[in-house]
């Protein structure tokens, strides 16, 4: 099953799902896909939870014994057993595991599949872990609305400027929070009758009424506290990005998946000469290329999120790094009609992850080239490098599209793309500066962005001169 395939079928499957129950029902639906399995267990927390077949259960001996290696390695593990193999999936979201799907299959599976398997559990973590939390959360909104409809909610009487009257719970918040009277009485003064106050870890809805007492004006102030629906809606956002992200990496996938395909078709059904061969094999493998790409960008994030992503530092020139990311990106700048620069001709060795800081390196150059601004006649991508003895600075600037004000603090957030017109038609998954932070942090280092909208942007990796 293809990759495109079982994300869609993910999608498809997971837009039923109401809990925690319904999401096992999906997940061993798509998996039968993946995995023509004859048992299917759930074990959360060390119980059964689940059965496909609903009336039979695997037996704990042939796995027992494995359970915290694959707890540790959160990564799919199949264990052979007479004539069979047993396969344990751990869901999990970080390093926290939820859960692990225990199923027999009679056939050993293919690396491929593994690899399937593996961005299966990552996704039904992030899916079940989103549905815990908007159940605590919906919990404990419950309970905040029972405690309050079975007591009032805060409740103050302003006399001439003054507190009249005030209920227990109005004084359990200004105790609380004794900035809030400042802040009501500033809300008075200005006749506003409806308002919200964000405070330190806390927001509170207001509503205003003046009323007559004893023929005198007083002013009636009801205060709630709303941090709970607060927090429901952040949940909802971050629901909705991971959501979006789903559907964007679905779409990222299929560009390259339908062009293999249609070449490939043609290369089969249609006489070709050698030389037009050559030509759609080519586009064939680079579109292999940004396939792979795409998945080494979710396999990399997947294993970032778990903790187990391990660099392994060694002596590196850094020139030659720069230079191999210069090759492997030489035929994007062609596209794009971008001209790399690069003058430091000095050996300058570095102890570091050479693979890595040459993803950090490739990945800073493919954003320059790919936001690059086709209105400028001349579109340039430089690479520098600065050493002060203590640090040394690879700096990539370019002349493209640049980085509104706003969103320079975003474009490391994990699934994050500037949205804009000009960045619309341009592919990405929203990982790879986030990958990219997360790798230089690994090695001690730093990295910032300055840029100007429309004119350039420059972007600062620093890492120890060790």
């Amino acid at each position: 099953m293809e990759v495109q395939q079982l994300l869609s079928k993910y999608m498809l499957e997971i837009s039923k799902v109401t809990d925690e129950k319904s999401l096992y029902v999906a997940v061993a639906e798509i998996m039968r896909k993946v995995v023509d399995y004859k048992v299917l267990n759930v074990i959360v927390h060390s119980s059964l939870f689940y059965a496909e077949p609903a009336d039979q259960i695997i037996n704990e001996e042939w796995f027992i014994d494995y359970l915290p290696w694959v707890e540790e390695r959160l990564s799919p593990t199949f264990l052979p057993v007479d004539n069979w193999y047993v396969g344990l999936i751990p869901i999990f979201k970080g390093i926290k595991l939820l859960s692990i799907i225990v199923l027999t299959t009679s056939e050993e599976p293919t690396a491929e599949v593994i690899d399937y398997l593996q961005l299966l559990s990552y996704l039904s973590g992030l899916t079940l872990e989103n549905l815990r939390l908007i159940g605590f959360v919906d919990n404990a909104r419950e309970y905040s609305e029972t405690v309050l409809n079975l007591s009032s909610d805060g409740i103050i009487v302003f006399y001439k400027g003054e507190i009249e009257f005030q209920n227990a719970k109005s004084s359990e918040i200004i105790k609380n929070y004794p900035d809030m009277l400042r802040e009501i009485k500033t809300k008075i003064d200005s006749n506003e009758e409806f308002f919200e106050i964000e405070l330190p870890n806390a927001f509170f809805s207001m509503s205003v009424k003046k009323i007559q007492l004893q023929g005198e004006e007083r002013i009636l102030v009801t205060v709630r506290n709303i941090t709970s629906e607060k927090e429901v809606q952040k949940l909802r956002e971050v629901d909705k990005i991971k959501t979006n992200f789903i559907a964007n990496i679905s779409h990222e996938l299929r560009t390259p998946l339908t062009a293999i395909k249609a070449y490939t078709e043609t290369i089969v059904n249609v006489p070709m000469t050698q030389d037009e061969i050559k030509e759609f094999s080519e586009t064939i493998y680079n579109q292999s290329l940004k396939l792979e790409g795409i998945l080494n960008d979710l396999l990399d994030f997947s294993q970032l999120e778990s903790h187990t992503l391990k660099i392994v530092k060694e002596p590196t020139n850094i020139h030659d790094v720069i230079n191999d990311s210069i090759l492997t990106v030489n035929h994007l700048a062609s596209q794009y009609d971008v001209k790399i620069e690069f003058n430091f001709d000095q050996d300058l060795e570095i102890n570091c992850d050479r693979k890595r800081i040459e993803q950090v390196i490739t990945n800073l150059l493919t954003n320059s080239i790919k936001f690059s601004d086709k209105s400028k006649e001349e579109r340039v991508a430089k690479i520098a490098i600065e050493n002060d003895g203590d640090f040394v600075k690879i700096i990539v600037e370019d002349n493209g599209i640049g980085i509104p004000a706003d969103k320079i603090d975003k474009i490391f957030d994990k699934f994050y793309r500037v949205d804009s017109d000009l960045t619309y038609s341009i592919p990405g998954t929203g990982l790879g500066l986030a990958i990219v932070k997360e790798i230089v942090e690994m090695h001690n280092g730093s990295i910032s962005v300055e840029s100007e909208e429309g004119k350039w942007t420059r972007v600062t990796v620093q890492l120890p001169n060790e």
